[in-house]
């Protein structure tokens, strides 16, 4: 049963077939992927609008009524936790190494969020594993956090 809105598979699908949002309105992203969740202001002339279902979020600023950017996006858990932290055990040391070298390790992230200029947060996330790496443009400057139960 969905949380909030469309059920989260749903809702991601929504926005993968929205596609590149650059130019975008608020009404042509509703109109595909329904009503958001949250609204608030961000800045001068920008609001995050933020939509939320079953494991996925997606949080995007506005400028005006047009797409500015993804703040940050979570797609739940990932599966496979022990081959997860196995995976990142085996880069040994993170900083230093590029997005696409960790992706093609590990796979793909299942939460980002924008946290300065030319910076981002990567997280992997699943039910017995959780990482967090900072990235400045493509290259990762360490990690900010890392669990395993």
């Amino acid at each position: 049963m969905a949380v909030f809105g469309m059920a989260g598979q749903r809702l991601q699908r929504a926005f993968a077939d929205l596609g590149d949002l650059t130019g975008r309105t608020l009404d042509d992203i509703v109109s595909v992927a329904g009503a958001p969740v949250a609204q608030s202001m961000a800045g001068p002339g920008q609001t995050l609008i933020q939509w939320q279902s079953d494991g996925y979020h997606i949080g995007i600023l506005f400028e005006g009524d047009r797409f500015a950017g993804i703040l940050s996006e979570d797609s739940g858990l990932l599966p496979g936790g022990r081959r997860l932290a196995q995976g990142f055990a085996g880069l040994g040391v993170l900083t230093g190494r590029t997005k696409g070298e960790i992706v093609a390790a590990v796979g793909p992230h299942s939460a980002f969020s924008v946290t300065g200029p030319d910076q981002v947060l990567l997280q992997w996330q699943s039910d017995v594993y959780h990482i967090a790496l900072l990235f400045e443009g493509d290259i990762c400057v360490g990690i900010t956090h890392e669990f395993a139960i």
